[in-house]
């Protein structure tokens, strides 16, 4: 089952140039200061124009595995799909639950077992072949850089479920640091909390100000790659992928989704259902 969450395009209002010329001149600010800013409103509107004309390709279409491997080893790390469907305008979250089964002809083994003995690599490979879709980089995160994310988005509007130790029940805004509590929570079912995790990256993204985000792009990628952050993303990617980004960010012009794949009870933990796979490259315009 999977939800479709959107963010209408802002309207933009320009000023009529000229009325405002003769209001500053009449009030006394200097004709070098009005031209400045006309300068200045010229190359703002040059720029937005720049992001109209732009369009992405197939190539601006990636996937990224995310892992959140909270700091404390009781809890739950998290583990998430992360599509950039940018000739679509989408972003699709498809959180993978810790009990879902890795399966092969010699062994059947949970994704949570398999990160904790062969790492994000190992993951990596056997979310792929579970989904039966091509993971093009992975990104590992900590609670200081999961935190630096969190900050950049700007928290979150969120219904919190009763139960949860150190969080109040009921609908309300989350800092990183309650978060990360709600997310790795001990008292979350799996299936409870793999739900939570898509609709929570799916309502951060909704929620935020793309044009805010849009601007921070080059200081959040700075910050990551001069962190511990484990990652095989590079500069080149990044810049390969910032025009798309800043193209779907600014003025929220794009959808946020997620698809909480479909799946049974087997052995020690789930599999996917025969539709779940089809649902996901549906969703994420993966063939």
């Amino acid at each position: 089952m999977f939800f479709v969450k959107k963010r209408k395009k802002e309207s933009v209002a320009i000023p009529f140039l000229i009325s405002m010329l003769v209001a500053l001149v009449f009030i006394g600010i200097p004709a070098s200061k009005v031209y400045q800013s006309l300068i200045h409103t010229k190359n703002e509107n040059e720029s937005k124009n720049n992001l109209e004309e732009y369009a992405p390709n197939s190539k601006n279409n990636t996937t990224v595995l995310v892992v959140f491997d909270v700091d404390d080893d009781e809890l739950r790390d998290t583990f998430m799909v992360f599509r950039t469907y940018a000739t679509n305008r989408r972003f699709v979250s498809v959180p993978i639950s810790n009990e879902l089964l890795y399966n092969t002809d010699l062994s059947s083994t949970r994704m949570d077992d398999i990160y904790k003995k062969g790492g994000i690599l190992e993951l990596k490979d056997a979310v792929s072949k579970t989904l039966d879709i091509k993971i093009d980089r992975y990104l590992k995160l900590n609670n200081e850089t999961f935190t630096l994310l969190c900050d950049v988005l700007g928290g979150v509007n969120i219904n919190v479920p009763s139960g949860l130790r150190g969080l109040n029940e009921g609908t309300q805004n989350l800092s990183s640091e309650f978060i990360i509590k709600f997310l790795s929570n001990k008292k979350f079912s799996e299936p409870d909390r793999t739900e939570a995790t898509g609709n929570l990256v799916s309502e951060m993204l909704i929620q935020t100000t793309g044009n805010r985000v849009a601007s921070a792009l080059d200081y959040t990628f700075e910050k990551l790659v001069n962190s511990s952050t484990e990652t095989d993303i590079t500069a080149i990617d990044y810049n390969d992928q910032k025009k798309a980004l800043e193209y779907m960010l600014t003025n929220n012009q794009f959808e946020a989704t997620y698809i909480n794949p479909s799946t049974e009870a087997e052995n020690n933990g789930i599999k996917l259902t025969s539709t779940s796979k089809k649902e996901i490259k549906e969703l994420c315009g993966i063939k």
